[in-house]
């Protein structure tokens, strides 16, 4: 039995079978036919928009579910001098102040300019300083060490600050005599 199918596919295969001149037309049109034609959606351009903020209102619920500080139920604040002691709050706020009145004090011009260079690079450093002293409260949790730190730090800040502002009056006062 397998041997006669083979057989008679191969003499089929052999047969010269002739086609109508117009046999390709032909095949597309009844392609055509039963083909459904596609129809333009309307809206195109308002179907897309609200898949744009469909997936950026997901991306946000997302976005807040996972970054949220409410983990396991329980509610995980950062740490910083004022959410633990209101005492603590007064001394951040009073070294805050404090420097930035001194910053806002100190005038730069081009005879104190290497000083205050200097100075700033200094004070940029405990800057940085501090955030890390900030960072490691809220990693370690707080503690009298990282407390006492974080006040040293601003306490030698607004030192730093007021040591520039004394070695530009001098200046100030030079340049006010020459004048």
């Amino acid at each position: 039995m397998k041997h006669n199918l083979k057989t008679i596919f191969e003499e089929e295969r052999k047969r010269n079978y002739k086609r109508n001149s117009n046999h390709e037309d032909l095949f597309i049109e009844k392609l055509y036919e039963e083909l459904p034609t596609k129809k333009r959606a309307q809206f195109y351009q308002f179907r897309i928009a609200a898949s744009v903020v469909i997936l950026l209102g997901i991306g946000t619920v997302f976005f807040t579910m996972f970054n949220s500080s409410n983990i396991n139920g329980k509610e995980i604040t950062a740490f910083t001098l004022k959410n633990i002691s209101p005492d603590l709050e007064n001394i951040e706020k009073f070294y805050v102040s404090n420097i930035n009145n001194t910053l806002l004090e100190i005038q730069n011009n081009k005879n104190n300019l290497a000083s205050v260079n200097r100075y700033m690079n200094r004070f940029t450093l405990l800057k940085k300083e501090y955030t890390v002293l900030i960072k490691e409260m809220n990693d370690e949790g707080p503690n009298t060490q990282s407390i006492s730190g974080i006040i040293n730090n601003l306490k030698l800040q607004l030192e730093l600050l007021q040591e520039l502002k004394e070695q530009i009056k001098p200046v100030k006062k030079n340049l006010n005599e020459t004048i």
